[in-house]
This record gives C-alpha cells, structure tokens and sequence, in this order.
C-alpha cells in the first residue's frame, strides 16, 4: 500500500497549536523522580454513546441517532463543543463500543454543527448508512453549501434538524434528502402546511418529540415518514472501556515498526504481544468503514488490508492514549508536529514519509515522559535517521522537523525546508493544524 492511500484510509479512521511553558505545565518533575511511570498502565477510561430509535408507521425501528453523553447518567447531551462531541460519538460508536452493538446494520443519523460542514472529516463509516443531520443554527454560506456537496457525493444523505420556519435557512432545502421536525413547537395549522411545503418538495419527514399515542396518530395521518420521541423510547446510553496500554511496551512497538528490514511475521509477533494495540487494530478493521464481508479475527489478517504505512501511522497515534494525565493541548501539538513533518517530506520528494510522520510525533516525548529526549532514544529501537533527527537535527528528518519548530515560533527566516516554496510550507502547517484536531478527538477520550 502506498503511504498516500494508507493516510487516506488512517484520516477516514482518524476525521488548529499555541507554545506552552512546557517544565510548569507538565509537573515533569516528578516523573523524573520515579522514571518507572513510564511504563505505567493507563486506567481503564470508559465512553458513553446514546442512542434513540427512529421508527415507521408501523412502529419498526427503521434508524437510530446517536447522541453525545459525558456520563451514563446524563439525561441529555452536555455539549461545550459541538463539532469535538460529533467526533467522540463517531469514534466510541466505531472504535469502542461497535456499530453492530448500536444499529445492527441499520442506518445511524449524526449530528455535524457548522465547523464539521465547513471542513469535513472522513468517517470510520459506510456513506450510505449515515444520515447527516445538519444542525438548525447553520447558514447557507458558501462553505456550508460545498462541505454539504462533498458529503453528498460520498454517499451520505442529508437532514435538516429541528427545521422551522422561524429559526432554520430555507435555503438549505435544496440540499436535503430530509426534514426533522419538532412538532411540539409548532402550531396544528402551521404544522400542517409545512408538511405539505416540504412534502411538495419530495423530502422524507421525520417527527420528533413525539410524546404521545395521539400525537404519533395525528403525524401519520399528516404524511410522516419517521417518528421519534419520548412516547417510542427515551435515549438509550451504552458504554464501554477502552482498553489499558502500557506506555513504554506501546512506545517500543511504534518505534520497533519503523524497521523497514522487518518481516510480516516479525511485525505479528510485535502487534500480538501489545494487546491493547492489538485490540484496537482489530476494532478499526472491523468497523463499518471497511464493510468485509466476514470478521477478521487474527492480527495476520488485520496487517495485511491494513498494510505496514497505515499500521505505523495508527498505531503511532493511538500510543499517544496511553498519556491520558496530559494536557489534551500536548496531543494537537505532538500530532500538529507530525502531520507537518509528513507533509514537508511529500513536499520534498521522500519515497518513504513514515519517518518524518514518527520524528515530528516523538519529538515531544520529552514532554510526555519528562525524560530527557537522549534517554528515551537510548530506551527505543528507533531508526539511526530517527534519532539523529531528534538528538541533533541532522538529515531531512532533521530539517523538516527544524523548519516545523521554527513555524510554530513565528521565527520566518528559519521556516525553510530544501527548494519547498514558502506557501506551500504555510499550507503545510494549516492542514497539519486541522488534521490534528480531528486526529485528537477521535483517538482521545
């Protein structure tokens, strides 16, 4: 596989970095004192996913939405960040807790507030069994319309959430397959006719808040196609736990896969021995993303749809979990490092972009452990060009992760990287930027 396809694939797996005063951030000094924290396994952390039925005139469960929960005990969703809430449902519905558990093969609708449509993530997801419900509150722009086509094209249909007359944006109907409505916030008369409206339209229409027998009645006579509310069945929340790791095991397994001498059996054997990675390869390539047509039980069988560059670069991000106790400010930087170091090696010709995708990752292990970087590449397998890059800045590794450094100190005379033309380094570092933050959400708590 390719490293451009097995990026792909890891984004749609997957989906902007201030400095820091790093020594007071972290308290690394006392990890200093007790350097086998190290090696200390992550608590288990569990995920909550909410799901409420959507049903048909004859009361069969036809979809579900998934909503956002904090806690099993929320009785709604606590949402401070609407577009980070859309991904952590994404990720604990595919990663953690398993879509078959949740939908059964039926369809999912999700949530995607403005900066979700604005710059569209890839979804471990089938296109076509994923409803997005574009929230009430978002506007026609420009930017809204093309990231609505782009989800279109893909496959997903689309549906107006909580759509009224008096709050959502007419315009935005000639882009929907779908219109929710609340029909406890509308007027008989007026419910009435924008059923017709809409209908005319040749949109399917979805009822909520349906809260009792004669409402349920009232909306079928009325042309209804689904129904949900309180009087079908309240919110149902699942939960799961993540899998512990143990962070220096996980920290070995990422570098030793670097070694591009390594067999398949050989990188088996590594995946196998780490079972919380294992775990979560397992999980990612049995989503619904990659839609097999049987389960694929064995790490051999996972390694090889996968392949080495996407296995690497999982694996790589997912190590960043087993650092639950940090900043969550400390991911976005190490995974923004990274992706830009990545980009600046396409950018320059590499055949082979993992090295620079690890060297801007691990760059900041020293922040992470706090141990200084020259014990932590003492302590792991990595390659010589690895370590030369981040012990002494030497050879393209070295520069692209200079030149990266540079950009985020705003120091412009050193942002350089071989013949690469300054906007494209620029453009370099706003895709990093972006990336990171989907990255983050989808492979954190």
């Amino acid at each position: 596989m390719q490293l451009t396809a097995g990026h792909r694939r890891l984004s749609a797996l997957l989906p902007p970095s201030p400095r820091h005063d790093f020594a007071s951030l972290m308290g690394h000094q006392n990890v200093q004192q007790n350097p086998d924290l190290l090696a200390t396994a992550q608590s288990q952390i569990e995920v909550f996913v909410a799901r409420q039925p959507i049903y048909d005139a004859a009361m069969a469960v036809v979809a579900y939405e998934l909503l956002y929960r904090r806690s099993p005990g929320d009785a709604k969703a606590q949402v401070t960040d609407p577009g980070q809430a859309t991904l952590q449902v994404v990720t604990n519905a595919a990663l953690e807790i398993g879509l078959e558990r949740l939908a059964g093969g039926l369809p999912i609708h999700v949530n995607f507030p403005r900066e979700l449509l604005v710059a569209v993530p890839n979804l471990p997801l089938r296109p076509e069994l994923v409803v997005i419900e574009v929230l009430e509150d978002v506007r026609a722009e420009p930017k809204v319309i093309e990231g609505i086509k782009v989800l279109r094209a893909r496959g997903h249909r689309i549906a107006l959430d909580d759509y009224s007359r008096q709050v959502s944006d007419p315009r935005l109907l000639d882009f929907a397959d779908i219109a929710k409505l609340e029909i406890t916030h509308l007027e008989p008369q007026e419910l009435e006719q924008l059923v017709k409206e809409l209908k005319a339209r040749g949109l399917e229409l979805i009822a909520e808040q349906v809260e009792t027998v004669e409402q349920f009645e009232h909306c079928v006579e009325l042309g209804f196609n689904g129904f949900q509310g309180n009087f079908l069945q309240h919110p149902q929340t699942f939960r799961a736990k993540r899998v512990p790791s143990s962070r220096l095991s996980t920290l070995r397994l990422v570098a030793s896969l670097q070694n591009a001498d390594y067999s398949l059996d050989e990188v088996e054997l590594l995946l196998s021995q780490n079972v919380s990675m294992s775990y979560h390869v397992l999980r990612c390539i049995n989503s619904s993303y990659y839609n097999l047509p049987r389960k694929v039980d064995s790490i051999r069988q996972a390694i090889v749809i996968l392949g080495i560059d996407s296995l690497r670069q999982l694996c790589g991000l997912l190590c960043l979990q087993g650092f639950d106790d940090r900043p969550p400010s400390l991911y976005v930087h190490a995974m923004t490092r990274a992706r830009m170091c990545e980009q600046l090696g396409r950018l320059g010709g590499a055949k082979d972009c993992g090295p620079f995708f690890i060297t801007g990752l691990f760059s900041l292990l020293g922040v992470l452990v706090g141990l200084p970087t020259q014990k932590i590449v003492e302590e792991l397998p990595l390659s010589a060009a690895i370590a030369r890059a981040l012990l002494a800045g030497e050879g393209a590794l070295g520069e692209a992760l200079q030149c990266t450094r540079a950009y985020e100190r705003a120091a412009w005379s050193h942002v350089v990287y071989g013949a690469v033309p300054a906007h494209l380094i620029r453009a370099a570092y706003v895709d990093a930027l972006f990336w990171a933050e989907q990255a983050r959400t989808l492979i954190t708590k």
